[in-house]
């Protein structure tokens, strides 16, 4: 057996041991993104171990996700967790930002390598591209990013009205969610459920669905200065 089929067999083993069952195509596709992911020459991951990375990039995507369909826009990018990881799954048009040359050529690199057509990346900062994609999205998702209330501000004027913020947080995200009920009423978003999850290695996450009841005002999403020195 060579590396590429090993390679997908374990994908496919640890998902099915989840309850996730995706066909053969999509097995390859996420086997040959995290191959390549773990041996990016910029760090994209932090995660070199490629059974570490189904976990911690695969099954903390989609395990708390029942089905997406329609435009999704990931913010903060990085290596593509977890807007890569969706595109490959689920029938979305997907634009995935990061303000780092250095990881988007490679993820640019990675998409075209990969032969996915639904993706496409931009490199600037989020709050720079209001004009560009103002409420043009049906989920804005978000990881490991930036605190509740301000990644509020930078993912809410993306999302359609009616559409989903898709936020990925840790155990402490009601201590984060406490802070950050001003900035949703603010940003005219409300909680609508969160899913609490573990992955086999005992790690607690949570994936917060926000839906967007009304237009945010065109003030925001502010520079990020302003946002770091007064978040709402």
């Amino acid at each position: 057996m060579n590396v590429e089929n090993a390679y997908c067999g374990k994908v496919r083993e640890i998902l099915k041991s989840y309850g996730i069952d995706l066909n053969e195509q999509k097995n390859e596709l996420i086997a040959r993104y995290l191959s390549l992911l773990i041996s990016a020459p910029v760090n994209v991951s932090g995660i070199e171990d490629f059974e570490s990375a189904v976990h911690k990039h695969v099954v903390d995507v989609l395990l708390p996700i029942e089905s997406l369909e329609g435009k999704l826009l990931d913010v903060g990018t990085g290596g593509g967790v977890p807007g890569v990881v969706l595109s490959i799954v689920y029938p979305v048009a997907s634009v995935l930002v990061d303000s780092s040359k250095k990881k988007t050529v490679w993820l640019s690199n990675t998409i075209e390598k990969l032969g996915l057509k639904n993706v496409e990346v931009v490199c600037e900062r989020i709050e720079n591209l209001a004009d560009r994609y103002r409420e043009s999205f049906d989920y804005v998702t978000a990881r490991a990013v930036a605190s509740l209330r301000v990644l509020l501000e930078l993912c809410a004027p993306f999302c359609r009205v009616n559409g989903l913020l898709l936020l990925y947080k840790g155990p402490n995200w009601p201590e984060e969610m406490t802070q950050a009920r001003r900035a949703a009423e603010i940003l005219k978003v409300q909680l609508e459920e969160s899913v609490e999850y573990k992955l086999s290695g005992g790690e607690r996450r949570a994936l917060l669905k926000f839906r967007k009841f009304a237009p945010t005002e065109k003030t925001y999403p502010r520079d990020t200065k302003k946002i770091m020195k007064r978040p709402l």
